[in-house]
Formats: C-alpha cells, structure tokens, sequence
C-alpha cells in the first residue's frame, strides 16, 4: 500500500480493507512507520519509534490497524510518565480496563504520543520532550494535553490514538490540528485514575466521527470497581452515524459572561455552524445556561491542583527519593504547593460550586437538546505561550490566563459529566483549523454522534489536509 494511500482512510476503512485481504497488517504498520519518519522530525508527536513488529489479535473489529497510545496511559509498555522527568525510561507493566478494551479490538500498539507533565496542561510542551508542533503551523501548539495524539492522526501517522480529557485535553487539542474529538459522559468509558471529582475520561481521537462511534462500542461500559454506571445506548453507537437525527432544539453562545468572549473567528465559526443547523432543520437561538463563571473557574482551580502533591508523593515513593527541582515543570511545583494549601473546607465549597453549576446544566437541557459553543476561545496557540517551565506567574494566574485565553469553554462539562464533542468547522486566520463544540444531554452519546455525522455529511473535513501531512504528494511513495 502506497502511503499516500493509507493516510485516506479511516480505521474503518482500513481494518475493511484487511479483512478482505487487499493490505496485510505488516503493510499498515509499515505505512505507520513511513508516515512517521516523513512528518515527526517536523511535529515531535511521538515517544520513540514506530514499532512495526507490534502483535495484533485476530477476529476483532479494528484487527491489524496501527493505533497509538498516549502517554502516561495505561498500556502495557508504553511510558509510564507523561511527559514527566521524574518518571522518565519507566514503562507501564501491564494494560488498564480501557487499554485491554482497546486492545481486544485487534488493533496493533505501535507506538506512544506525546503529553506534558502529568497531562497537566493545555498544551503539549514539557522539558522531558520539548514542544509538540501542529501540522497546519509549525510555530503553533497541537494544543494539550493529547497534542501528540492529535498532532498524530492530523498528519496522518495514524487514523486513530488513545486520549484522555480532565477538563477539555481531547477537545482543544482536536479543535487546534483539526480532527474529531468526542469526550464521552463520565463513566461511559473506564478511566481509573480519578480522585475526588472524577473530572477525567478516556477515549480516542480520530479523523472521523464513525472512527469515534465505533471505538466508543468497543471500550464503554461498566467494570469491575467502577465508581458509576450509566445507562446502555440503545443500539451501537456506529449504527448511530448512518441515521439522521430528528430536528433539534439547539441552544448556542460565543461568550462566558464576565469571563471569556471567543475571539472573532471562533464566534464566527459558531455563527456559522448555528446557521448551518438551522438550514438543516433544527431550531437554534442564542442561549446559554446561568453560571457564575469567576468562580466556578475559582473552584476548578482546587479540583485541579489538590491531588498533586499526593499524586507527587506517590511517584516520589515508588523511586525511593524525592523529585528534584529540575525534575518538575516549574509550574507542576507551583500546583504542588497550591494543592498542599488547599483545605477540605476548600474542597467542599468548590463541590458546591460544581453541584450548583450541574443544576444550571441540567436547567438548561430542560429546555434544549444541543449546547453550542466554541471550543476555545482562540485557535491553537503560539508555541511558548503557555509554557508551563517559561513563566513568573503564580498557579492562579498561570490557570487564569490558560483559561481566559484559551481554554475556557471545556472545564465544565468534565464538572457535569455531559458528553461533548470538537467537531471542525472553518479554517481561520493564518488558514488554522477552527472547531466548535456540542455538548449532550447526560448520557446522550447518540444523539450528539447523529449530530456530528450530520455535520461530517454537509461539511465533510477529512478532505481538508495540513501542510505538514503524509499523504503529500512528495511522501506518496511505498512504505
């Protein structure tokens, strides 16, 4: 298989393409590694090579497809630290509930994305790997903390990569290089690493949403330990994408009050696809559900931090010593010492916080099936903007300044457990991707994965391809 052919497809596509014996595995893991070696010298998205000896199971869904896993997830062998020096050569000894889930699709591992530290920040720079670039503007940020993984599937390494979301790390990233990024509702997916506010998700990041529907069959659902269960779809959510969704009351909004407003070509990204919804039927106003947002973000801040100093200690412990300055990001010590100040009184105002901004929420989807939002306030940053080990400022600040800026239209759904997804819409100054974000009802993944389908049929992006991209022309050759 030519290369410029296998970064056409979709892992759909190509684990269809196995199974009728047109390509073999060895081929795609060969492509994998081709890609790899045209753009990453370019992006810096992956830890280490291509493995192209990497086993696969037959009999599954996604048999033989090259995938990648972030690091610091939970896969047998891959890097145990994101992007971390303090954890730097240690490796994972054995697969997670969502890695063996992933696993037992067939697919093959072939290798790791990048992340910063801890997958801290929202954006993918780390003293351990240096900076994770994006393939549409080399002097921009994939976003974080799965940049690697987005940086990866939008140049065409591979059609899909494992990725988490504390409080928007598969949607930033997916709306700065282009993709799909579905974060699902808390508890659809295994993720065993929460703390108190269980804010986390694990899922992927594709080039398609049927890619996403299919890999979420494979992983969701209850374990073994789980701290929630939630109710089952209906039916596959791959069947979901094949069906039109019935006409919707869709709310949509540009700003936060008091807090952000999205810069001009992400509001006009979200006019945009409000005006493109309505063409296809649905009903759309401006509308927005009522939360204090200073404080919300206040309280953010504490859930955030109060778990890093015990998750430091930890690490601390397992090597026998404790970190050493220059082993941490400068900021990951500043939230160390944020985290250590934070009282449970603190913890228990900010869990009031958070109740009363899911009764807004839930106030809100009484009245309406869709939210409609940007993802980010901008399009992908400028590398070095926020930097977590180039700033003066204090752990609020920093997080202030991330969120304002950047961030600020994530966070709150991985407070209120509703599932939410980048989906691209337009191309924006300097030709950067722009995407917007739809979040669901609670547990309402096929709905929203109608919706996004919908918008893939009439706003097809997987045709828009970056500069930096495996497929060109000139990187066409066989693998």
């Amino acid at each position: 298989m030519r290369l410029d052919e296998y970064v056409r497809h979709d892992a759909t596509g190509l684990a269809m393409l196995v199974r009728k014996g047109d390509v073999s595995p060895a081929e795609l893991a060969a492509c994998a590694a081709a890609a790899a070696d045209a753009v990453n010298p370019l992006l810096n998205a992956l830890v280490g090579a291509i493995d192209e000896r990497a086993p696969w199971t037959a009999g599954g869904p996604f048999s033989g497809v090259p995938l990648l896993s972030k690091s610091g997830h939970g896969r047998a062998g891959g890097p145990l630290g994101a992007g971390s020096r303090l954890l730097a050569g240690r490796t994972v000894p054995a697969d997670d509930v969502f890695n063996a889930r992933i696993r037992a699709t067939g697919v093959a591992f072939v290798g790791a994305t990048t992340a910063p530290e801890f997958g801290l920040y929202a954006v993918t720079e780390s003293r351990l790997h240096g900076a994770t670039r994006n393939p549409w503007d080399s002097s921009r940020s994939s976003g974080g903390s799965s940049g690697g993984a987005s940086a990866a599937v939008a140049a065409g390494i591979v059609p899909v990569a494992t990725s988490g979301d504390g409080g928007g790390s598969i949607r930033t990233p997916a709306h700065c290089t282009g993709v799909f990024g579905l974060k699902p509702s808390r508890g659809r997916t295994p993720f065993e690493a929460n703390h108190f506010f269980n804010l986390s998700v694990n899922h992927v990041t594709t080039r398609t949403v049927r890619d996403s529907a299919a890999f979420l069959d494979a992983t969701q659902g209850a374990h073994r330990g789980a701290r929630y269960l939630i109710s089952s779809p209906s039916r596959p959510y791959a069947a979901e994408v094949d069906l039109e969704p019935n006409p919707l009351r869709i709310g949509f909004t540009t700003a936060l009050a008091g807090f952000a407003t999205a810069s001009p070509e992400c509001a006009d990204a979200v006019r945009r696809t409000a005006a493109l919804l309505a063409g296809l039927g649905h009903e759309v106003t401006e509308a927005s559900p009522g939360i204090a947002w200073s404080g919300f973000f206040d309280a953010f801040l504490r859930a955030w931090t109060h778990a890093v100093p015990w998750s430091i200690g930890r690490m601390e412990r397992m090597r026998g010593r404790p970190a050493e300055p220059e082993e941490l990001e400068l900021m990951t010590m500043r939230y160390r010492r944020h985290g250590e100040t934070v009282t449970v009184g603190d913890l228990l105002d900010a869990d009031q916080v958070f109740r009363a901004a899911s009764r807004a929420v839930d106030d809100y989807f009484a009245s309406f099936d869709v939210w409609l939002t940007p993802v980010a306030v901008t399009a992908a940053p400028r590398i070095g903007d926020f930097d977590p080990s180039a700033t003066d400022e204090t752990a609020a600040e920093y997080s202030l300044r991330v969120l304002r800026d950047y961030s600020a239209f994530t966070p709150l759904l991985n407070v209120t457990g509703h599932p939410a997804a980048a989906v691209p819409a337009t191309q924006g100054d300097r030709d950067l991707p722009i995407g917007v974000q739809l979040v669901g009802r609670a547990a309402g993944e096929g709905e929203l994965l109608r919706l996004c389908a919908q918008l893939e049929a009439v706003n097809p992006w997987k045709q828009r391809t970056p500069p930096i991209w495996s497929g060109a022309p000139s990187r066409g050759g066989a693998a």
